[in-house]
């Protein structure tokens, strides 16, 4: 996030052709901002809807697995002592 907001801080001067000959890089510039624009925002849109939908499906399936210990037939408790 921080990137994205310095790279189009950054190319926005020579976007608007602010500074010394900037006619040749302001093409650049609108791509450069044009792609962080379009890479950032899905990014932060789609990125926690994805993370959700993972945690929910590991949940189910975890759920749907037979405990290994109860399949072994073991168990957590410490055997008697005589």
């Amino acid at each position: 996030m921080i990137t994205s907001v310095v790279m189009t801080a950054g190319m926005l001067p020579t976007m608007l052709g602010i500074g010394l000959d900037t006619t040749f890089r302001e093409p650049m510039a609108i791509a450069v901002i044009g792609g962080l624009i379009c890479s950032t925002a899905p990014s932060l849109l789609f990125m926690p809807v994805i993370f959700s939908d993972t945690r929910g499906l590991e949940a189910r399936a975890m759920a749907r697995m037979p405990r290994r210990a109860e399949r072994d037939g073991h168990h957590d408790a410490l055997p008697e002592q005589a």
